[in-house]
Formats: C-alpha cells, structure tokens, sequence
C-alpha cells in the first residue's frame, strides 16, 4: 500500500506543545494567584477594589484558557491514539493478505 505514508511525528509534537502549553497556564495563573493576594493589607479602597474585580475576571479568563488547553491537549493525544491504532490494524491487515497470498504462492 504505497500509496499512504504515516507520519504521526507532527501530531505527537502537537500533543506535547499544548502539554507544555497547559503547564504553561497553570504555573502563570497559580503565580499571579500568589502576587494578587500578598498585596499589602493597607492598601485600600477603589483602587484594590478595582484590582481584585480586575484580577478576579483575568482569573476566570485565565482558567478558561487552562480548560480550553487541556480539551485540545486530550484531543490531540485522541486523534493520534486512534490514529497510531487505525494504523496498527492496516498494517496487521496487510500483513494478513501477504502472507495468505504468499501461502497461495502468489
């Protein structure tokens, strides 16, 4: 079956960069988490009002950039699982009808 070439190699580096990318997100949000909230306690008012509904929302933003990672991150590692497993069975497959034509002596 000459026709068909794998290369999974694109995929597989695909999964890891949005692994990366998801380790990425979650140390930035757990950092920013830890800066927001050792501000000073004299600091107050409008000011860290306005801060913490500010920080509040990027927050939110930034967990769901974390979850829309991690979906593509799954996916991706789903894609080329049934990808490599489609590839396996077209491979035994192959192998199947080589031998039973070479059994024949075709």
């Amino acid at each position: 079956m000459s026709e068909f070439e794998v290369n999974t190699v694109s995929l597989r580096g695909l999964t890891e960069e949005l692994s990366s990318l998801v380790e990425y997100c979650t140390a930035l949000r757990a950092g920013a988490s830890g800066f927001a909230y050792m501000l000073p306690a004299d600091w107050q008012g409008p000011a860290m009002a306005n801060f913490i509904n500010t920080f509040e929302a990027w927050a939110v933003a930034a967990n769901t950039m974390t979850e829309t990672a991690t979906g593509l991150r799954d996916h991706a590692a789903g894609v080329l699982a049934a990808y490599e497993a489609a590839v396996a069975h077209a491979d035994g497959t192959w192998q199947s009808v080589e031998q039973q034509l070479s059994a024949v002596g075709i």
